[in-house]
């Protein structure tokens, strides 16, 4: 019996390490699985969504007039593969990194203070100010250091409140850096509240907009959407209509720099904003307009083409009399302008 205790103490002695390292990894296993499944489940809706865009824009592409004749073999479309693919995985880890948008923005590490305006990001559909994140950061390393993300409900929410909300954020922005011009740079959807906001707002404390695959005329790919505040994107919407006529470029710089290779701004030509510097690039969808080396290049230039503008309007301009009247350069003389891919 003795043995029988002893052996049967030796046994227990040598289980008992591994129970304990069972229920230590309890907790991870249960972690990791939820994680795995949604990092799943992300992955293949993003590539579905891809997918339906890419097919509806290629639709509306050979529609077009000067297409009907094109031959569209599958080199050509084996040509745009590598494309796709790059922003179906842009397109995710924007999507995964959405709940770092509760995040407040601080000051880039190693960024100097600078004399630069202060940027204000504006997201688009679906999207939150954590997507803004690698331009704000390029931005900053090139000397435009003081930035806030701007946040407003972009999945059924209301146009009109967000252009509300960003010019609380404008105004606050201006007030704590004491500053006449900052400098609005929307993606998407944003830069139709951006448009929303600055409309009626003659005396606003803003230079400069920059716009970032804005569907400005309207997607016809939001025809397609159950969201109300999606299909105010969709061609002839009550937002567009009102918008259609706004004189914005006129009283500020404004640029619009688009893709012909954003599946969601069906025709691409919506993209073009009517009176602004409007700047076409290739071989770049729409998330892949944030983390563009060259689109980042693009913003740099135009923003400080803008800041000298403004700069020269406010040594020439009567005091108290600075912003209201300023004729901005739409035109793109000495603006940086690019059509090609990257």
């Amino acid at each position: 019996m003795h043995d029988g205790c002893g052996g049967s103490r030796t046994a227990d002695t040598r289980t008992a390490p591994t129970h304990r390292s069972m229920l230590l990894q309890l907790p991870q296993t249960m972690l990791v699985a939820p994680v795995w499944n949604l990092v799943t489940l992300v992955v293949a809706a993003v590539v579905v969504a891809q997918l339906v865009c890419f097919l509806v824009a290629l639709y509306e592409m050979m529609n077009l007039p000067e297409m009907r004749r094109v031959a569209l073999g599958p080199r050509a479309l084996a040509g745009v593969f590598p494309d796709l693919v790059l922003e179906t995985l842009g397109t995710v880890v924007a999507v995964l990194t959405l709940p770092l948008g509760a995040v407040p923005w601080r000051r880039v590490a190693g960024a100097a203070p600078s004399p630069r305006p202060p940027l204000v990001f504006v997201p688009g559909y679906g999207m939150t100010r954590a997507c803004l994140w690698p331009l704000r950061h390029r931005l900053a390393a090139a000397g435009w250091a003081n930035a806030v993300g701007y946040n407003y409900r972009t999945l059924r929410g209301d146009l009109e409140i967000a252009a509300r909300g960003l010019r609380a954020a404008i105004e606050d922005v201006a007030t704590a850096c004491g500053t006449s011009h900052v400098v609005v740079i929307a993606h998407g959807m944003g830069g139709l509240v951006a448009r929303l906001c600055l409309r009626d707002w003659i005396d606003a404390p803003v230079c400069a907009l920059v716009t970032l695959g804005t569907p400005h005329r309207g997607s016809k790919l939001y025809a397609l959407a159950l969201d109300p505040m999606a299909r105010e994107m969709r061609p002839e919407s009550a937002v567009l209509d009102a918008l259609a006529d706004d004189e914005l470029p006129r009283r500020l710089d404004v640029t619009a720099i688009y893709s012909s290779f954003d599946v969601t701004v069906v025709p691409s030509s919506a993209g073009q904003y009517p009176g602004a510097s409007n700047i076409e690039i290739e071989g770049v969808g729409h998330v892949g307009l944030l983390w563009s080396p060259r689109v980042v290049e693009l913003v740099r230039e135009n923003l400080e083409f803008a800041l000298a503008t403004a700069s020269r309007a406010d040594m020439s301009a009567p005091e108290g009399a600075r912003r209201e009247g300023q004729a901005a350069p739409s035109a793109p003389t000495q603006r940086a302008t690019s059509s090609s891919s990257e």
